[in-house]
């Protein structure tokens, strides 16, 4: 090869022109997925919006509920605070109620210390009661009629004439004495008076129905411990054991 001679290696072609056709179908591509995408920007950005609307929405009512829970709250402690006042005045008023009705019951017995029942008695047509408890007692203790009179305040018998409950027996019959001693001196001779035996009467302390009831339950205990020999008796509402009062 002879000098100053020049060889081109890779001579540059140049690059056919792109065709139209393609090029604007490509661009409608383009386009295309630049509209879907656009229309799926839009629907997420809308959803977006509906969904952050549901939070708001949402936590308005969480307010409103809090609210509302705050005032039950409230009212519930109120409440509390409220039934407890009303169970402490209840206890008291249970506490005051007990009380009295100890003492009605109490004041009950003490006005029935003076007061003796006379059971057995058969009644009469028109009979005069008084007069003749009068007479069994003049038998009882050796006092003059009308000393009698004048320790005897009331007689009469309990319950209604003719009543089917005393169809079997004679109604008993309260004497009700002006003094205590007097009504204890004939409790005490009552017992071996020699009338009592004859007409087949007895004489009882006067108690009430409570004290009947519960005397009558504790009596078993009594005898128990009396068989046992222990010292044991009955008074108006309960017994006495060993000089421990024992009740229902």
């Amino acid at each position: 090869m002879e000098e100053g001679t020049v060889i081109l290696l890779n001579e540059h072609k140049p690059l056919p022109s792109p065709d139209p056709k393609r090029l604007k179908k490509r661009d409608m591509k383009t386009r295309e997925r630049e509209r879907e995408a656009n229309v799926s920007n839009d629907s997420i950005y809308e959803a977006i919006q509906k969904v952050l609307q549901r939070f708001d929405t949402q936590d308005e009512r969480l307010k409103s509920f809090e609210l509302r829970i705050e005032a039950n709250t409230q009212a519930v402690k109120e409440n509390k605070e409220e039934i407890e006042k009303m169970q402490k005045q209840i206890a008291s008023l249970k506490k005051e109620n007990s009380n009295l009705t100890e003492m009605c019951k109490e004041n009950a017995r003490y006005k029935r210390r003076w007061d003796l029942r006379l059971l057995g008695l058969p009644e009469k047509d028109n009979e005069d009661v008084k007069e003749v408890v009068i007479g069994i007692l003049t038998r009882v203790i050796p006092v003059a009629v009308d000393k009698i009179r004048e320790l005897v305040d009331t007689v009469h018998r309990l319950g209604k004439k003719n009543d089917a409950a005393h169809n079997k027996m004679p109604r008993p019959i309260i004497i009700q004495f002006a003094t205590r001693t007097a009504r204890n001196d004939i409790w005490k001779k009552s017992k071996d008076a020699r009338v009592c035996r004859e007409l087949n009467i007895h004489f009882r302390e006067d108690f009430s129905k409570e004290d009947r009831e519960a005397r009558g339950k504790l009596w078993p205990r009594v005898e128990e411990a009396r068989r046992n020999g222990r010292k044991a008796f009955l008074k108006e509402g309960y017994a006495v054991i060993d000089g421990i009062r024992v009740e229902l």
